[in-house]
C-alpha cells in the first residue's frame, strides 16, 4: 500500500462524531436509564459501594462519556452533557416516585440546576481532550476528576465527624480520590501535559468544593 492510499483510508478508520440529533437523543436516553438504575441501585448496594448510587461523581461521567461522541465539537458535546444530566435527574426521580419514594420539588430543582451547570462542562471537556492547544486539552483533562476529588474529601471528612452519619466510609473516600487523580492522566502524554492536567485538577476540585457548598446550603433553605 502506498502512502497516498494509506492517507486516503485513514479518515474512514476514524470514528466520526455522532450527528447532533442522534447524540442528543442518546444523551437523554442514557440519562433516563442511568437515573432509573441509580434509584434501584440505592436499594441494592450497601456499605462503601452505596456511594456509587448516592453521589454526583458517577453521574458526571455520563456527561463525559456522551461528550466523547462529539470529539472536536465542544458546543455539541456541552449540549449533550446537559441533556444527559437532565435525563439522569428525571429518570431518578420519576423511578423513585413510581417505587413509592416521595421526593420534594426543591431537591428536583437543585439537582437539575447542578446538572445544567456540570453537564456542559464535563461534556465539553470530553470533546476538547485532544485539542491542539496544551492549555485547553490539559484543562479539559483536569476537569474530569474534580468532582471525584471533592466527594472523596467529603467522604473522609464525614468519616471523622461524630455529628454525621459517617457517610460511605474512608475506603470509599480514598477510592474516589484515587479515581479523581487517575482520570485526568488517562490518555495524557508527556510529563508537561500531565503536570498541567494535575494543576487544572486542583483548580477544578476547588470549584467543585465551592459548588458542593452551595448545593448543601440550598438544601438548608
Amino acid at each position: 500500500m502506498t502512502v497516498t492510499e494509506s492517507s486516503r483510508r485513514a479518515p474512514a478508520l476514524a470514528a466520526a462524531p455522532a450527528r447532533p440529533w442522534v447524540l442528543c437523543a442518546a444523551a437523554v436516553a442514557v440519562g433516563l436509564a442511568g437515573g432509573a438504575a441509580t434509584s434501584f441501585g440505592q436499594s441494592v448496594l450497601t456499605g462503601g459501594w452505596h456511594a456509587l448510587v448516592n453521589s454526583a461523581a458517577p453521574w458526571t461521567m455520563v456527561a463525559f462519556l456522551v461528550g466523547l461522541r462529539a470529539a472536536g465539537h465542544w458546543p455539541r458535546a456541552a449540549c449533550a452533557g446537559m441533556l444527559s444530566q437532565a435525563g439522569l435527574v428525571a429518570g431518578y426521580y420519576v423511578t423513585s416516585e413510581l417505587r413509592g419514594f416521595a421526593a420534594g420539588m426543591s431537591a428536583v430543582v437543585i439537582w437539575t440546576v447542578a446538572g445544567v451547570v456540570a453537564g456542559p462542562v464535563l461534556g465539553a471537556a470530553a470533546a476538547l481532550r485532544d485539542d491542539d492547544r496544551r492549555y485547553v486539552r490539559t484543562s479539559a483533562a483536569g476537569v474530569t476528576g474534580s468532582v471525584w476529588i471533592m466527594e472523596g474529601l467529603n467522604f473522609l471528612w464525614l468519616a471523622t465527624d461524630a455529628q454525621s452519619n459517617s457517610g460511605p466510609g474512608t475506603t470509599a473516600g480514598w477510592c474516589y480520590l484515587v479515581v479523581g487523580v487517575v482520570l485526568p492522566l488517562v490518555g495524557v502524554r508527556g510529563a508537561r501535559d500531565r503536570a498541567h492536567a494535575l494543576l487544572a485538577l486542583v483548580v477544578g476540585a476547588g470549584a467543585a468544593i465551592g459548588a458542593g457548598w452551595l448545593i448543601n446550603a440550598a438544601f438548608l433553605l
